[in-house]
């Protein structure tokens, strides 16, 4: 168990015992004709549609419409691709489209495959662009949906082929209906063959367009406790809806293996709506439900799979404090190694086709840490079991992330413990381990146990024993905070000054540390040492560097504290543009102080006088949601300026939309005292009556938030409410399944409740 993890150990001592759519409509008749090949080409991503509505007679047509078709077709003829198409390919190609789209709107299937092969004949497909939207929504009505009538081979390749091909410029109800259609008919093998040929014309198209210069990871680590909510796809990946039709075939084959192959080749995201909308075709129940079973564990193997993303969605997790959901998913992946129907492996040794993702040590670390900033130390002892009963040794990382840990709970003594017994087992520290306990001894007021452990630090970077090479400044940092915040300025003097003679060469981070410890105290002198010492070094100053000048030079009473500000940005060759202007008033505004916010004004009121740095949307916001956030010493002020941003919002026809309301219901939430829940309700009505729609985060955001402050019943009300509108799904039907659960516990207790 964990405990034994800080209990000393004698030397002799082993291993630790712990640490889619529905229905289209009528089919319309059609005459048949014999196609001996019809393949569909990629086409670029180019807007022809007007290119398609160029007149075939312009005789009735007065001259000024005349003249503005022509000028459309010779922009439309500048466009990379199109330009070296010839006047009668195109003229054939403004004729056919025509045809095209009659042909399609009289559900002529046999003639609609005789123009789409002219045009492919004469390469033009490629032209058709944007239009294939069109047709895809067309030809999905000509689908097939009666499950016991024969589908026409001929008038199926027709429309699959265009599906294929408009699928691939995103309009995917074609080929969408089409999978439907053959899930219905229990042909799996159709479904999957129509996959792979999207695939194959799909990454023909995505391979001449280079993919964004962030990984696949980064858009998921952005969204942060989105990562497995609803969320619109990344371009280079395929819609969902297809990777969904292909899951569901290897449903109606029991072949979780294939459907997980699917998932790890195109690891998109888990978009519910879609989802419910997709299975909605089908009226067998145990199906659905099979088919959600895979969906729920293919999202876990895909979560895990990324494992820096997974990280960073833990950490997110935690710091809110979200206990729940954590919990949740770390039980979620502890079946899918021991569940009946296993398909993550927790070593490599384990690797197979049926389980083919590996739990690494990072994955396990980053919850131990998670449970620890819950303070749920129950929960990080059933992790530490879990890792030893597969058979894994825990590494620096785990240890690291126990320390971290105990650096959030303030446990120096349960950090020491757990130093000496990974010591014992001979796991030997890296540069994070040192912080981390470094870290909670200081924090704990134990600076002489925190230098002894620094000595030992740099001992071992010396003679080269650290296990891993990276950057050892964060580790100064660090040392330079602890030291400043224990009451030891001079030795943080002297060690500042090491390194700027010794190296490594302190960074922005160094001196901020510096900068914020003697602004607060007023002490301008000293900040004044710091900017030239600054300046000597080569450095740039941040937001934050002005933002801690700013506050000691208002601690000295100097009345142009923001011109010297200004003054000193300057020099620095730093623009006081929107942002940096932004971030400083939000330093400001971080302290619920009267001067700063006064500061933080008059700010504002300079950024709206400066012609290259007014304020926008996100400034007003930013400020608000500040306000809001905390209880201000004089309510009166806060209240004078909340007004006046809500003046220059009106003034400057700057509308609140839905991101800044969840922004400002949000901060309203966080502010324990009764004016937040006030402020967070009147958002919320004030969005009602605007008829601003709210989806899924909006809610989220208000339950999340009502649950933090225990606001049952209004929570109770906003379930009300919500089910009125929408369906909830994934965390924002665990958290209604909370407030619910709450409800019928308070009333089965009845009277008892308050006795």
């Amino acid at each position: 168990m964990l405990r034994h993890a800080t209990v000393k150990t004698r030397q002799t001592a082993a291993v630790l015992d712990f640490l889619a759519p529905n229905a289209f409509g009528y089919r319309l008749g059609s005459s048949k004709v014999q196609l001996q090949h019809l393949v569909t080409k990629p086409s670029k991503r180019h807007d022809m549609e007007k290119l398609a509505e160029f007149p075939s007679s312009v005789r009735t047509q007065i001259p000024a419409v005349l003249c503005d078709n022509i000028k459309q077709r010779i922009s439309l003829l500048n466009q990379p691709g199109v330009a070296a198409v010839s006047d009668p390919d195109i003229n054939f190609f403004d004729e056919k489209v025509v045809q095209l789209r009659l042909a399609l709107k009289a559900g002529d299937i046999a003639r609609v495959g005789e123009l789409w092969l002219q045009l492919e004949d004469r390469k033009l497909l490629r032209l058709l662009g944007r239009e294939l939207r069109g047709f895809s929504e067309r030809a999905a009505r000509l689908c097939i949906t009666d499950n016991t009538e024969p589908w026409d081979a001929n008038e199926r390749k027709v429309i699959e082929g265009i599906a294929i091909a408009a699928a691939c410029e995103g309009a995917v109800n074609a080929l969408t209906t089409c999978m439907i259609t053959h899930i219905k008919r229990g042909d799996s093998q159709a479904v999957l063959d129509l996959y792979r040929r999207f695939l194959m014309h799909f990454s023909n198209r995505t391979a001449s367009e280079p993919l964004p210069s962030s990984t696949r990871e980064d858009f998921e680590d952005a969204n942060g406790l989105a990562l497995n909510i609803i969320g619109d796809q990344p371009s280079h990946l395929p819609n969902f809806s297809l990777v969904l039709a292909a899951i569901v075939a290897h449903a109606l084959e029991d072949s979780f293996e294939g459907a997980l192959k699917i998932m790890l080749d195109n690891p998109v995201r888990i978009n519910q709506a879609a989802q419910k909308e997709f299975m909605a075709s089908f009226n067998d129940v145990s199906f659905r439900r099979k088919v959600q079973s895979y969906v729920d564990r293919l999202d876990i193997a895909r979560l895990v799979s990324r494992h820096h993303s997974l990280s960073t969605h833990i950490a997110n997790l935690a710091s809110n404090q979200d206990l729940t959901q954590l919990h949740k998913l770390y039980r979620a992946i502890i079946d899918g190694l021991h569940g009946p129907e296993s398909y993550l492996a927790a070593r490599d040794s384990q690797k197979s086709s049926q389980r083919p993702v590996v739990v690494q040590e990072i994955t396990w670390a980053a919850f131990l840490t998670g449970f620890l900033q819950c303070h749920r130390r129950d929960l990080a002892e059933n992790l530490w079991n879990d890792i030893l009963k597969n058979g894994i040794r825990p590494g620096v990382i785990t240890w690291t992330a126990l320390l971290d840990g105990f650096d959030s709970m303030g446990e120096a003594d349960a950090a020491s413990t757990s130093w000496d017994n990974m010591v014992s087992q001979g796991i030997r520290p890296g540069i994070l381990t040192y912080r981390a306990v470094i870290s909670t001894l200081f924090n704990v007021r134990r600076p002489d146990d925190a230098i002894e452990k620094f000595a030992k630090f740099k001992q071992e970077l010396a003679d080269g024993s650290l296990p891993d090479s990276g950057d050892a400044l964060p580790v100064y940092n660090t040392v330079l905070h602890g030291l400043l915040n224990n009451g030891r300025p001079g030795d943080a003097d002297a060690l500042l000054q090491h390194l700027r003679q010794k190296g490594p060469k302190p960074d922005i981070v160094s001196y901020n540390t510096f900068l914020r410890h003697h602004g607060r105290r007023g002490e301008f002198r000293a900040v004044s040492v710091l900017l030239e010492r600054l300046r000597e070094d080569g450095l740039t100053g941040d937001a934050f560097t002005f933002s801690s000048v700013l506050s000691a030079l208002l601690k000295v009473g100097r009345t142009d504290a923001i011109d010297i500000v200004l003054s000193l940005m300057k020099k620095q060759n730093v623009e006081p543009n929107v942002a940096v202007f932004s971030a400083i008033i939000d330093q400001q505004l971080r302290e619920p102080s009267e001067q700063g916010l006064s500061t933080a004004m008059e700010l504002l009121q300079k950024m709206e006088t400066n012609p290259d740095a007014q304020p926008n949307d996100v400034t007003y916001t930013g400020v608000l949601a500040s306000l809001h956030r905390q209880s201000w010493p004089n309510a009166a002020l806060a209240e004078e300026c909340r007004r006046y941003v809500l003046k220059r919002m009106k003034e400057r026809n700057i509308r609140s939309n839905r991101v800044t309301y969840h922004i400002l219901i949000k901060a309203c939430l966080e502010n324990p005292e009764a004016e937040g829940l006030q402020g967070a309700l009147s958002y919320y009505k004030e969005m009602a009556n605007r008829k601003i729609p709210m989806n899924y985060d909006t809610w989220y955001v208000l339950l999340h938030g009502l649950i933090s402050r225990e606001e049952w019943a209004v929570a109770d009300e906003m379930v009300e409410d919500l089910l009125r509108y929408i369906k909830p799904v994934g965390a924002l039907e665990s958290l209604i399944g909370r407030i619910q659960r709450r409800t019928a516990w308070r009333m089965k207790l009845g009277p008892k409740l308050y006795v």
